[in-house]
């Protein structure tokens, strides 16, 4: 296979080599094969709003984005901050100074950027394949998705090192598919309030029991291994990763897309989260920024 080949490439239908297709045979679209994945994948993701399927990089794919991952792990600028579950500074000053909204919850870890990530990449393959996003699409019984316009957010990494977190968030996006590439010693665990939220009800009450560690009944807990995939309704399920503990930094790859074409996050939370904006987060700030569609906070 030539070099040129290996670039990502939205119009490649070709997931060998990436993919253990004899595990999970996605590269026929609508066959009766792709058909009983995606039936399975669309009862677990409507049981608790999130889909994990070990083992879905093939044996030399996971090899490969392991060592790319790692090797752009020191790219990643560690910062440590404190913001609410939204991290939406320019909307949180009209709230009530009791309003869970404005509670302030740490996170400490380090993003690398789609700007950053070569497009001959495990990950960037993947991401642009046509092949996968109707998959992902069919999961989440959508017609289609698209990758995430944002310049930014479209895919990173994250990187959580010793005794960093990334705790309660919502994502702007409606959902995100993560690609975990090492876990940790120890801690790093996935965790998640399925639908906590929902298309115009922010549910304030209950998101104020999670943060004051009274809602266990409403946690649920995934722990990640190398080569699993998860496809997770982040938009309506409060989520968080636990701190991690040991050498042995936390690495997953986050595949964001959304079901309409041309979505960039707002300013505010872009800069709070990865610490810089671009000039297209800058012209797309003229559009609402306050709710989305569905009548939630971005």
């Amino acid at each position: 296979m030539s070099t040129l080949a290996r670039f990502a490439d939205p119009e490649s239908d070709r997931l060998d080599g990436i993919v253990d297709l004899e595990r999970y045979p996605i590269e026929r679209p609508g066959s009766s094969e792709w058909c009983a994945v995606v039936a399975d994948a669309r009862v677990s993701i409507e049981a608790d709003g999130c889909l994990s399927l070990p083992g879905f990089l093939d044996a030399d794919a996971l090899t490969d984005a392991h060592a790319e991952v790692a090797s752009l792990a020191g790219k990643a600028v560690r910062r440590e901050a404190w913001s609410s579950v939204y991290a939406r500074t320019e909307l949180e000053g009209d709230m009530a100074p009791d309003d869970p909204r404005r509670v302030e919850v740490r996170r400490c870890l380090g993003h690398v950027t789609r700007d950053q990530i070569a497009p001959d990449t495990v990950v960037a393959r993947l991401y642009a394949s046509p092949v996968f996003k109707a998959f992902v699409a069919g999961c989440l019984g959508l017609e289609r998705v698209y990758e995430y316009a944002d310049p930014l957010a479209g895919l990173i990494v994250t990187v959580v090192p010793d005794g960093g977190e990334l705790s309660w968030h919502y994502d702007t996006n409606e959902f995100v598919v993560s690609l975990m590439t090492q876990q940790p010693d120890d801690g790093g665990l996935f965790e998640f309030c399925p639908d906590l939220r929902k298309p115009s009800d922010e549910n304030i009450d209950e998101l104020g029991r999670v943060l004051r560690g009274e809602a266990d009944d409403l946690v649920h807990t995934r722990a990640l291994r190398p080569g699993d995939l998860q496809i997770f309704r982040g938009r309506y399920s409060l989520h968080r990763v636990t701190p991690v503990r040991g050498e042995q930094e936390r690495h997953v790859v986050c595949l964001g897309y959304a079901d309409r074409p041309g979505v960039i996050g707002p300013v505010d939370r872009t800069r709070a989260v990865y610490g810089r904006v671009t000039e297209a987060h800058l012209l797309a700030e003229g559009r609402a920024t306050t709710a989305a569609p569905d009548g939630l906070v971005l």
